[in-house]
């Protein structure tokens, strides 16, 4: 199986941080580019007029999209973690749901580890008129997934996270906000499935 780059860079970045900068759970969602073109495929176009020759092409499929995960880069675990999306941008049709791990508990997430959420293809970033045809622009429209958790158990973290708890709340709480505009530009070297 082979690894991407960007994969074990992205892996070696959340490692670096978890040894070196926190010591308490800290989720964070990151969205990069994907430029990936499929396995070579062969196929036949007929040749000349008649359309008895043929000739043989090979191609890839391209494929364009901006995936979102979540990270612990935190030193420690995240337990009970929330997450909730509110704003106007959504994928597409008939994809505009986000997917289960919304508005559900995820019991915990140790320090380093990952989780893919879900991928906005590259149409799903423009808006196109009414009845269909070409893109008219990118959308100007946004989401914020809003990230509710608690750190793990022990006496320290427990005493810390009283008030919270009193309140009905998690410990901590972060925001992440997307919007198209941030993914314009150049696309990012190619990935090739062999």
């Amino acid at each position: 199986m082979e690894v991407s780059s960007s994969a074990i860079t992205g892996a070696m970045r959340v490692g670096v941080q978890v040894v070196s900068s926190h010591k308490a759970p800290v989720l964070e969602i990151y969205h990069q580019v994907r430029n990936r073109f499929g396995p070579e495929f062969e196929y036949e176009t007929p040749k000349g007029v008649s359309g008895e020759a043929t000739i043989k092409q090979k191609t890839r499929f391209q494929d364009i999209f901006v995936e979102f995960t979540l990270v612990n880069i935190g030193g420690s675990r995240a337990e009970n973690i929330k997450l909730s999306i509110s704003g106007v941008l959504r994928r597409n049709s008939p994809r505009e749901s986000f997917g289960e791990l919304f508005d559900v508990v995820i019991p915990q997430m140790a320090p380093g580890q990952s989780r893919f959420l879900f991928r906005f293809d590259d149409h799903d970033l423009n808006e196109y008129p009414e009845g269909g045809g070409r893109p008219i622009g990118l959308k100007n429209e946004s989401f914020t997934i809003l990230m509710e958790y608690d750190s793990g158990k022990g006496i320290l973290n427990w005493f810390l996270s009283l008030l919270s708890k009193l309140r009905g709340k998690r410990r901590f709480r972060e925001e992440y906000t997307f919007f198209p505009q941030l993914v314009t530009g150049d696309l990012p070297p190619a990935e090739y499935a062999p």
